[in-house]
């Protein structure tokens, strides 16, 4: 800084020493012709004289005193647009980050939504085809005591036989079965679901289908048939599906 101070004084003072002789080498006026009476030199010697040490000092360091300034405002408004261009850059890579975190959630919901609607398709798909598999015996022979799906079954044999085909090992008899099963209401049964019967305890069972329809090993005289659900009053529904 002292180095930069020193060499504004010479640059300051060179000019005013410059700016002073231009003056005296302007036209005079009608007052001011004796002064060039003696000649040219002793002339500028003159007005330079006018013009002391101390002034050309005073005014040099004003010079340096008024270019610190401006150089310390240069400073000054230069880190004021550094720090705002700062700000608007953490701000912008705040706004990117909370866009990013949005759009991640946006898709975390997504694939969520469409697990969720994949599991449940599949859940009904199984359930279906339980059913599908089910009704191709429809006609078959009711054999009391019977397991086998085309040589006749009775009702627990007949859904015992077919779940067994799924990887299902249920209970035997009627009975067993609904207590060994997860039970719900007849409003929230869905096809898969076995449907049980009985006046004085559980005496008979059939596979719900859907469409408010049952089939099931029903008596000798008719087999394995379709009837509506509530051919019968249930006495309770139960599923081992989920």
């Amino acid at each position: 800084m002292k180095k930069n101070r020193v060499t504004a004084v010479i640059v300051g003072a060179c000019i005013l020493l410059g700016s002073s002789r231009t003056a005296v080498m302007a036209a005079p006026s009608a007052g001011d012709e004796a002064v060039f009476s003696d000649g040219p030199e002793e002339s500028v010697s003159s007005a330079s004289e006018a013009i002391t040490d101390g002034d050309i000092n005073k005014m040099a360091y004003s010079l340096v005193e008024k270019t610190e300034e401006e150089a310390q405002k240069y400073l000054e408004e230069k880190e004021a647009a550094q720090k705002a261009a700062e700000e608007k850059a953490a701000e912008e890579e705040k706004k990117k980050r909370e866009e990013y975190r949005k759009k991640a959630e946006e898709e975390a919901r997504k694939q969520a939504e469409e697990a969720r609607k994949k599991a449940e398709e599949e859940r009904l798909a199984k359930r279906q085809e339980i059913v599908d598999f089910a009704l191709q015996f429809e006609g078959n022979p009711y054999v009391y005591g019977g397991t086998s799906l085309t040589n006749g079954a009775d009702c627990s044999g007949f859904v015992m036989a077919v779940f067994r085909e799924f990887g299902y090992e249920l209970p035997r008899v009627a009975a067993a079965q609904y207590s060994a099963s997860t039970q719900k209401s007849l409003e929230d049964m869905e096809p898969g679901d076995l449907v049980f019967y009985g006046d004085y305890g559980i005496d008979h069972v059939a596979l719900y289908i859907g469409n408010n329809q049952i089939i099931h090993a029903s008596t000798s005289a008719t087999g394995i048939k379709i009837s509506d659900f509530n051919y019968r009053q249930p006495a309770g529904v139960g599923s081992y599906l989920k």
